[in-house]
């Protein structure tokens, strides 16, 4: 039972009054018994039980009278799943990524998650607070609003390209429920519940908040998809030079399953391939030369039940090989990794005046005209200051000092290009920005947090970037990795052009700008000026993006699903508990849906049969006043004899 004023409750100390005053204000007096009395006396003790038993029955029908008041004051309810509810905040947590776009028979399952969550705003009031969060587009703020808000927000959902971490969008939900002034609390969780959505490195997200979880999408169908497009084995092509693309499948999780998938290579616009590809294997398909510019392309499959995974999209910039000079002792590692990909024609080995970008051994010949520049600092302490000075002659806003910590730890950071993955560094100096540089720089790799590598623009309008530790097998395990020569070809090739685009970006991720542009296109055509954060957010659709200066193309990213996104299976109902919290109530009916959502339903109020009880207790009560036997004295001042004053 509840109460919907529970104050009022405290009008029930009333019924000590009735009680104070039977039990301790009856008249006291002395008592003298006369001898023509003593008859009635005894007639009075005949009949003392029967009139002790009237008055406890006045008594108790007195105290119910007021608890009944009591009760229809505090507007007393039974709780019930078909009654109304206590006003609620609700975070509706509607997954629209990817996977939603899957069409089950001729309902794609967004459509029916949108049904779900429109039950739950029939069956809302006015005084309900609702957000509404898209796992698949999680860069939208969530604002909180009435349902009729709710249901707008609802209806505007369209699938999103992007993936969905549901453990973190729930984190989300119970951080915009602390915000809310009311007493109670839900979250409802309308996903496919596809298992790579959770993270099951934080459990019990929901912190005892119930999550009412939709768990009635059963997939029922065997998904073919493209998972990766690599051009050029990772190493971006060269003007002039035949290439490759190659493709891979998603893994079939059906034994057995050897159903070969047609696949289509475009090429600028141009079908340049084609092949078929079983499950979970990867074909290369041979792409001709090209001339200096911008190339783009995609891969396709035939379409199946969730379309958006069937195509994959690639673009680089097809230039000559990059002219390169390095200057001063940049170890053996970087001058044989320049040897071998000088014998492939990658790159052309030149004078420091007729590079395109300079390898600089702790900042040697950055005194010399140079377009860009990848500075090296010296393993030995007692170098770096002179390092620091030229670092500050060439207008580059960045000083190294030394660093006291010691130990191993791995590269990181949001923008770490694929030859940076999986390097150790166990030596390196501390990079700290000093004065005000004239564009932003950012960070393409740290270490604990602080930055390993650094890119922006000089005082005199070139660019560098600027590593913190030597490249020798002493201060990081790339010289003696496979990503050596991916790391001496990315900076010779891919750095050296102005796109600044360091790796593969996934649809939703926050994408790093070219230091030059001032625009950028969506694949849907819209176009938007970049702000002064220098980052693209909100990049839910798959395809091209290009930056733009003025009418000029600086460069082209291509941005795909993740992978996860095409694996459909649903969490196991035990692990779906862990990635929650014993609170989620998993629900696979809609009728079941309506009576397990707003938990803390109130039924009909009580206070008429309350009220209606106790006019029936005052009338028993009145009439049981006046009837009933007498005492045979009552006509004698309500004594059994004279009584006396205390005078």
């Amino acid at each position: 039972m509840g109460t919907l004023t529970p104050l009022f409750l405290l009008a029930a100390l009333s019924v000590g009054i009735p009680i104070y005053l039977h039990l301790f204000q009856r008249h006291q007096a002395r008592r003298l018994s006369f001898p023509a009395l003593r008859y009635l006396e005894r007639t009075e003790r005949e009949h003392a039980r029967q009139i002790r038993l009237r008055q406890l029955l006045l008594l108790l029908f007195r105290v119910l009278a007021l608890l009944l008041l009591t009760g229809a004051g505090a507007r007393l309810f039974i709780p019930s799943l078909n009654g109304s509810h206590a006003p609620t905040a609700t975070v509706i947590v509607l997954d629209n990524s990817l996977s939603s776009g899957l069409v089950v028979g001729e309902i794609r399952l967004l459509d029916e998650l949108k049904a779900i969550a429109f039950r739950t705003l029939d069956a809302a009031s006015d005084e309900d607070r609702f957000w509404v969060i898209r796992a698949g587009e999680p860069w939208l703020p969530s604002i909180p609003g009435s349902m009729d808000a709710a249901r707008q927000v609802i209806e505007q959902t369209e699938v999103s390209e992007a993936g969905s971490d549901l453990s973190s969008a729930i984190e989300r939900a119970v951080r915009l429920l602390e915000t809310s002034n009311l007493e109670h609390h839900e979250i409802h969780l309308l996903s496919d519940l596809q298992n790579t959505a959770f993270s099951m490195s934080r459990p019990a997200v929901a912190q005892g908040i119930p999550v009412v979880t939709w768990t009635g999408h059963k997939p029922k169908t065997t998904n073919r998809a493209l998972t990766s497009v690599v051009v050029g084995g990772g190493l971006t092509p060269i003007e002039g030079q035949r290439s490759s693309v190659t493709i891979e499948s998603l893994k079939s999780i059906s034994e057995g399953d050897t159903m070969h998938v047609p696949i289509r290579l475009v090429l600028n616009e141009r079908i340049r391939g084609a092949t078929s590809l079983p499950p979970g294997a990867q074909t290369t398909i041979s792409i001709p030369s090209s001339g200096t510019g911008w190339v783009t392309g995609y891969a396709d499959a035939d379409p199946d039940d969730l379309r958006a995974d069937d195509r994959r999209f690639f673009a680089y910039q097809s230039r000559p090989a990059p002219k390169v000079a390095a200057v001063g002792d940049v170890g053996v590692f970087v001058t044989e990794a320049l040897a071998v990909l000088g014998e492939a024609e990658r790159v052309e080995q030149v004078t420091a005046t007729e590079a395109d970008v300079v390898i600089s051994a702790n900042g040697v010949g950055l005194d010399q005209a140079y377009r860009s520049a990848v500075i090296v600092p010296a393993a030995d302490l007692t170098l770096i200051p002179s390092l620091n000075r030229r670092l500050s002659d060439s207008g580059i806003p960045w000083r190294l000092e030394h660093r006291e910590e010691t130990g191993e730890t791995s590269l990181k950071g949001q923008a770490l290009p694929d030859p940076l993955r999986s390097v150790q560094a166990s030596s390196w100096f501390h990079l700290t920005i000093w004065g005000d540089p004239p564009a932003p720089p950012r960070v393409i790799a740290e270490v604990n947090s602080r930055p390993w590598a650094v890119e922006g623009i000089d005082s005199f309008g070139r660019r560098y970037m600027l590593l913190a530790s030597s490249l020798d097998e002493k201060a990081t395990s790339l010289p003696v990795s496979t990503g050596m020569l991916r790391f001496v070809d990315w900076i010779t090739s891919e750095w050296t052009g102005s796109s600044g685009l360091l790796n593969e970006y996934f649809t939703g991720s926050t994408v790093p700008v070219p230091s030059a542009a001032t625009h950028v296109r969506f694949p849907s055509g819209r176009e938007i000026e970049i702000d002064g954060t220098r980052t693209v957010r909100g990049t839910g659709e798959a395809g091209f993006y290009t930056f733009v200066r003025q009418d000029s193309i600086l460069s082209i990213l291509a941005l795909n699903p993740p992978s996860s996104e095409s694996f459909l299976e649903p969490i196991e109902a035990s692990d779906l508990q862990k990635a929650i919290g014993s609170s989620v109530i998993p629900i696979d009916r809609k009728e079941a849906w309506d009576l397990s959502i707003y938990r803390k339903r109130q039924g009909p109020e009580l206070w008429w049969p309350l009220l209606l009880s106790m006019l029936l207790l005052l009338v028993a009560e009145a009439l049981m006043a006046t009837s009933g036997p007498a005492s045979p004295l009552s006509g004698l001042g309500g004594s059994f004899g004279r009584t006396e004053s205390g005078d």
